[in-house]
């Protein structure tokens, strides 16, 4: 592999981490419609049965597309903690 073979393949991560990031920021504001939600219905912060339900689906979806199910779930896993703590922040504010 040459040094140009290696920076098309870095090119190509880093748009993917350019994509990623994208998609965590729509996360966010849908994050942010579901602390409204919670806040007018006086919800808690935590619901660990749709956590599971999500880890569960990511590990299928990820088998389904050649990717190790343990790191789907590592990341989906690390997204919802930070997310989490984002409601916990905004909710405990109130």
């Amino acid at each position: 592999m040459t040094n140009d073979a290696l920076a098309d393949i870095r090119a190509r991560l880093d748009d993917v981490d350019e994509r990623l990031v994208g998609l965590l920021a729509e996360r966010g504001d849908l994050i942010r419609e579901v602390i409204d939600f919670k806040r007018a219905q006086q919800m808690g912060v935590v619901d660990r049965g749709r956590e599971d339900d999500m880890l569960v689906r990511i590990g299928v979806l990820a088998s389904g597309r050649g990717l190790d199910p343990r790191i789907a779930r590592q990341v989906l896993r690390a997204v919802i903690d930070a997310f989490t703590l984002l409601e916990v922040e905004q909710l405990e504010s109130d």
